[in-house]
């Protein structure tokens, strides 16, 4: 297991003059829905199918039960339960749609929760630096001459596909943006997909990232000039 990396964040909400500080983790990379179910099949031994519908199946349970009020508790790894976003004008609300929501939350419980116990995280506080240090077109193997299917391997790269403002993109000399498909994304290594339509010409590059730290990292930009060839 790689060691995990952290930062710390200043907290909010203290109304004391001592600031308090939180940490966050770094992830080294983000899974597709895909991704995830063929990386649990290979170690589970049950079919990604099997491994889906199961998956299913527990969602709808849990639909069902918060829908009734219950708390559902799957032993060992979390407790499912109701909490209640947003804040409110007074001890008595009112209640804001939009503003104010009912969300389920899980809670951890043993021995998930307790799963990484003893590991010393390092600490990043410096913060990350994105790098691209070299862009290949898989269907040739040449460098920064670019055509359809492509690496990027890098430092601290690793944008999270669930987010709008981290991805990777095209910039044209009048710095009009086109957005590639991301099919791999790591902290070292991004794989993504040219969209058809493109005009062969030279281009910046752009990996929009946070490098795995979420929210409380502000996002950051990678760059480096490459050629779009023809795919003909």
């Amino acid at each position: 297991m790689a060691t995990p990396k952290f930062i710390t964040v200043k907290g909010s909400g203290s109304i004391s003059e001592k600031p308090f500080y939180i940490g966050v983790v770094q992830h080294e990379r983000t899974m597709s829905i895909q991704e995830t179910y063929a990386y649990l099949a290979e170690r589970l031994g049950y079919t990604a199918t099997q491994i889906r519908a199961t998956n299913k199946a527990l969602a709808k349970v849990l639909k069902t039960h918060a829908g009734k009020g219950n708390i559902s508790v799957i032993n060992g790894v979390v407790s499912v339960r109701h909490i209640v976003k947003g804040s409110f004008e007074s001890d008595i609300g009112p209640w804001v749609k939009g503003r104010n929501l009912i969300v389920m939350n899980a809670f951890e419980l043993d021995p998930f929760k307790s799963a990484l116990d003893g590991i010393a995280p390092e600490n990043k506080t410096g913060g990350a630096a994105p790098r691209i240090d070299s862009i290949i077109e898989e269907t040739t193997g040449v460098y920064d001459e670019l055509k359809s299917q492509i690496s990027i391997a890098g430092i601290d790269l690793g944008p999270d596909t669930g987010e709008e403002d981290e991805y990777v993109a095209l910039a044209d000399k009048d710095g009009t943006e086109t957005k590639l498909a991301i099919t791999y994304s790591d902290l070292l290594l991004v794989k993504a997909t040219i969209p058809a339509g493109v005009e062969p010409g030279q281009y910046t590059l752009k990996v929009y990232t946070r490098s795995g730290f979420g929210e409380e990292f502000g996002v950051k930009v990678a760059t480096r000039k490459v050629r779009v060839v023809s795919a003909a």
